[in-house]
């Protein structure tokens, strides 16, 4: 039921919570498109305690978030057990964690009087999310293994920016450091440690360098469909998947 996409906290924390919660979950008739749309009441009610602004009810926002992010592979693992993957499914999924993220920055802009920057790391999120949907495609790393670590809408992002320049290592680990599945844990200990405003300033600067990338790369990938473009082994550049966003 897991995932090569799995990040750290994934695949040692969340997964093995959730995958016990799923076996519960496959005995009765759940489908994993109203599991997706069930579990989405969480973000809504921790955005209520993150608004208030105080230590507990950012603690306590930020741990239902962490609970979101554990509750979040289960339509997956229901999807897979059943056989019931769909497009229609990784979209939704998809949309959900992007609503998410925006009532997370928000909310908690409200909450500690940083609206402003709520709105600004809101803005670069979303531009992200429609920036990315320009530059899918491409297969950049010669393991077939790092290949499958990263989502396929990351793939081309990766290759158009000239991040793989760096190293296929290096790419590894900063996508593994910035994953969502890390980033909410962080997110939840900075909150405990009583820095949540550092959870903004974070985002704000994981979300900017991922525009500016996904800006690069769209651009890159414009200038290459308008070309004539030869076909190369391991390079779909019409290649147009989506599937679930990380922290961006």
């Amino acid at each position: 039921m897991s995932k090569p996409q799995d990040g750290f906290i994934s695949r040692f924390l969340n997964r093995p919570i959730s995958r016990r919660i799923t076996r519960v979950l496959l005995k009765f008739p759940i489908r994993p498109n109203a599991c997706t749309i069930a579990i989405f009441v969480l973000p809504l009610v921790a955005a209520v305690f993150l608004v208030r602004g105080d230590y507990l009810s950012v603690v306590i926002g930020a741990a239902i978030f962490q609970v979101f992010s554990v509750l979040d592979g289960c339509d997956g693992e229901i999807a897979r057990a059943k056989n019931l993957e769909s497009r229609f499914g990784e979209h939704l999924d998809n949309f959900c964690d992007f609503l998410a993220s925006l009532l997370y920055v928000l909310a908690l802009g409200w909450g500690l009087h940083r609206w402003t920057e709520g709105i600004i790391c809101a803005g670069l999120i979303t531009i992200n999310e429609w920036l990315i949907r320009y530059s899918t495609g491409g297969m950049w790393a010669d393991s077939s293994a790092l290949n499958e670590s990263f989502y396929a809408r990351h793939h081309g992002m990766i290759e158009h920016s000239g991040l793989i320049g760096l190293g296929e290592q290096f790419v590894w680990w900063l996508f593994q450091l910035t994953k969502r599945d890390m980033a909410l844990f962080v997110f939840f200990v900075l909150a405990l440690l009583g820095y949540s405003h550092w959870i903004l300033n974070l985002w704000t600067i994981v979300a900017a360098a991922s525009v500016a990338l996904s800006g690069i790369a769209a651009i890159r990938f414009g200038f290459a469909s308008s070309d004539v473009v030869v076909d190369e082994p391991g390079y779909d550049v019409g290649s147009r998947e989506e599937i679930t966003s990380d922290l961006t």
